[in-house]
């Protein structure tokens, strides 16, 4: 009888942290990044981690592009793939979470399909807020390829992805 409670008592401890569990899977390496301005190339797709502590000297500004003398808007493009997640079960909810959320215009594609942004026609961001945690489509595919687009338009400051990605598992309550 006492063997019998004890595993009772395990299967509710595991019941409850599975209740109250959040899993985290940072989404750090390798990622791509191609930086575009007016639509056209400027610096080759090439690895990275995100966050991105490359910095901006690294990225060729619109005096630095032949036959390009003024540049109105840069836009860098951070692809990354990752496989589903094993475990999943029905109630849960995955999630992309942003932190802290970008503070430039930002568009999250997955599987190439727009999941969130802020890209509103007029709209000022001026300072990063807390994290953003954009839901994903259920089911998820085998193989996933996360995108986020960012813009700027100052020719000086082309976007970098300074913050920390992760893929967010809420478990089912």
């Amino acid at each position: 009888m006492k063997r019998a409670r004890a595993i009772v008592g395990l299967q509710f401890i595991s019941l409850w942290n599975r209740f109250s569990m959040t899993h985290r899977i940072r989404l750090r390496r390798p990622w791509t990044r191609e930086i575009f301005c007016d639509g056209q190339s400027v610096h080759r797709a090439e690895r990275m981690d995100v966050p991105d502590t490359s910095g901006a000297s690294e990225v060729p500004t619109g005096n630095d592009v032949p036959g390009q003398v003024t540049r109105s808007e840069y836009h860098a493009i951070y692809r990354r793939h990752f496989n589903c997640p094993t475990g999943l079960e029905d109630g849960d909810q995955v999630s992309i979470e942003i932190d802290p959320e970008p503070n430039q215009r930002f568009v999250v594609r997955l599987n190439e399909q727009e999941i969130g942004t802020n890209d509103l026609a007029g709209m000022q961001v001026e300072t990063a807020s807390e994290a953003i945690r954009l839901p994903l489509p259920k089911p998820l595919l085998g193989q996933n390829q996360i995108e986020i687009e960012l813009r700027s338009n100052e020719a000086s400051s082309p976007p970098l992805c300074v913050s920390e990605v992760a893929l967010r598992i809420d478990a089912a309550v």
